[in-house]
């Protein structure tokens, strides 16, 4: 059952949170930026997985909370290295600032 349940979370979190770091490193000009986004997945998608196999409640609320809006993806990411942390700070500035957000 852990399998499926990571397995959907792969599907369902993992990999539209790749796809969305991805895209919002495309307006970033610091290579070194794109470079430590690059590192914080690589280096955490494997942790979510394993979290989400070991913790289904708390897989289960992110997949809700991401598919309706409350959940930021990239929040899943911060606090478990510097990779991360970097990564979140400044895509937090850049969607604070783009105005593409509803008020």
């Amino acid at each position: 059952m852990s399998e499926f349940i990571s397995y959907l979370f792969a599907i369902l979190v993992v990999g539209p949170l790749q796809a969305e770091v991805s895209e919002r490193l495309q307006g970033v000009p610091s290579t070194e930026i794109v470079q430590a986004g690059r590192a914080c997945i690589a280096a955490e998608a494997p942790r979510l997985l394993q979290r989400a196999q070991g913790d289904w409640g708390w897989a289960a609320a992110s997949v809700v909370g991401i598919s309706v809006g409350l959940v930021d993806p990239v929040s899943l990411l911060a606090g478990q290295n510097s990779d991360c942390d970097r990564l979140v700070q400044v895509l937090s500035q850049s969607s604070g600032s783009d105005g593409d957000h509803e008020a």
